[in-house]
């Protein structure tokens, strides 16, 4: 009940700056040690870092926001309902955004990039621009559950954002 929009909006004047993405659910990964992709990644046609724009999916708070090793340059909402929603490799932030801030769904959270995959901040070209959107629930059993993204993308990519710097 809390997803409103689609992460990437449309950069408005930018033509043939579209987005594709496939589900890549507990894909192999290496990076930091061999594990299953918890997440989907939104791949960009046009690989050039702070091009396409990032927003929240959701209404929510600020819980993170920072440097990780494996994700970059990162920002993680929890939404009303719970979820929590993890905007990954960015290449940078949205102006004054900060860890503790209410955000609506639809504000802008930042820029993709391709930040992440190694120890020293800052990091970038290890891989393609893109957007690692991670969806994690809490639960009676879990602290953390991830769940597929790939299914919520594909419902939430006809609400698309025309978005103007």
């Amino acid at each position: 009940d809390d997803l409103e929009y689609f992460p990437i909006p449309e950069p408005e004047g930018k033509a043939n700056a579209g987005v594709s993405f496939v589900d890549s659910w507990m894909y192999e990964r290496n990076y930091g040690g061999k594990r299953g992709h918890e997440g989907c990644d939104i791949m960009a046609e046009k690989n050039v870092r702070g091009l396409y724009p990032v927003v929240s999916m959701t209404d929510g708070v600020v819980l993170h926001k920072g440097w990780l090793e494996q994700g970059g340059y990162r920002i993680g909402i929890t939404a009303p309902g719970g979820a929590y929603f993890y905007y990954a490799h960015l290449y940078r932030y949205a102006e004054g955004i900060k860890k503790g801030d209410i955000v609506k769904a639809g504000q802008l959270l930042g820029f993709m990039g391709d930040s992440g995959y190694s120890k020293v901040e800052g990091t970038v070209g290890n891989f393609d621009v893109h957007l690692h959107l991670g969806i994690y629930l809490k639960t009676e059993h879990f602290e953390e559950l991830s769940v597929n993204p790939y299914w919520i993308l594909r419902q939430m990519d006809s609400k698309v954002l025309q978005f103007s710097d």
